[in-house]
Formats: C-alpha cells, structure tokens, sequence
C-alpha cells in the first residue's frame, strides 16, 4: 500500500505542513510542490522531498524524481509554462520514467491525463485561485482525496488502470 500527501503554494502559511504530516502520520512521502517560502532549514518543511518555487531561494532543486513502482516528476511548475497547458511537463515526466507529473504555480487544483502520464496539481494550501477551497493531496494507491485547510475531504477520485 502506497500513501504519499502532496501539497503546494503555502506561501509561508505556518503550521500547515506541521498539521498535515501530523495528520496523515503514515505517509511513505510527504512531497511540497514550491512556493513554500521557507528555508531548507525550516522544521516545517524538512520532512517533505520539496522543489523550488519561483517564490523559493535556491535551497530546493527545482525539480525531483521519486523512484517507486509508479514513479513520480515533482516540480513548481513555472519552468514548464503550466499555465500555457502541461504537454512540457508531461514529457519531462516520461523521460524521467514517471506515471505521475505532480506540479503547482497555478493554485489550481487539476488531474489530467496527457499522453499517459496523469498530472496532478493538488491546488494551493493557502490561495486558492478558483471557486474551489484551498486544497491539498493524499494518494493511497489509486484513490485520490483532496482535503481542504480544516482537513476535511473535498474530493475523491479514483484512477484508472
């Protein structure tokens, strides 16, 4: 079984990812998708594989791969104009192996299919920029649940294949 929370974009929200880690204690990976504006040093970040933000110093990479069985591309996104569409991101993903292209910037929360590789922005933690809550990610196996700011669910969807 397989359980990874992905959150983006918390803008330096305090106590957020503390809360979070707390909650979804069992996690295999605890992944922050940039623009958390904090140092490599912050507590509240050192147990997440984070990536750099175009809001972020340079402590963070700016991109990372988890190797798993089902392989996962992390970065903010900016450097791959997610806002243009996410054909770049989908192809950075599959040269690097990955089933999953996970990405933020937008604070926007999506899940599309492009050419195989599922891309998942798990929406902005702290600023939303849509009609939707500010949301964050748990993966268990196929089943995705977003939770908002009070960890409540908001969404599930289950993957296919």
């Amino acid at each position: 079984m397989m359980k990874w929370v992905v959150v983006s974009d918390n803008h330096g929200m305090t106590n957020i990812l503390t809360d979070i880690k707390s909650i979804h204690h069992d996690a295999d990976y605890y992944i922050h998708l940039g623009d958390s504006e904090f140092t490599r040093e912050n507590p509240e970040i050192r147990d997440y594989v984070a990536v750099m933000g175009n809001c972020d110093g340079p402590w963070f990479d700016k991109t990372a791969v988890i190797e798993d069985k089902q392989g996962a591309f992390l970065t903010h996104g900016h450097l791959y104009s997610v806002n243009a569409g996410r054909e770049q991101l989908a192809e950075a993903a599959e040269a690097a192996g990955c089933r999953f292209a996970f990405y933020g910037h937008t604070h926007v929360r999506k899940i599309e299919e492009i050419d195989g590789i599922i891309c998942i922005n798990p929406g902005s933690i702290a600023q939303s920029r849509s009609e939707e809550p500010e949301t964050y990610l748990v993966i268990e196996d196929d089943l995705l649940t977003f939770y908002d700011q009070q960890h409540r669910i908001y969404a599930k969807e289950q993957l296919k294949g």
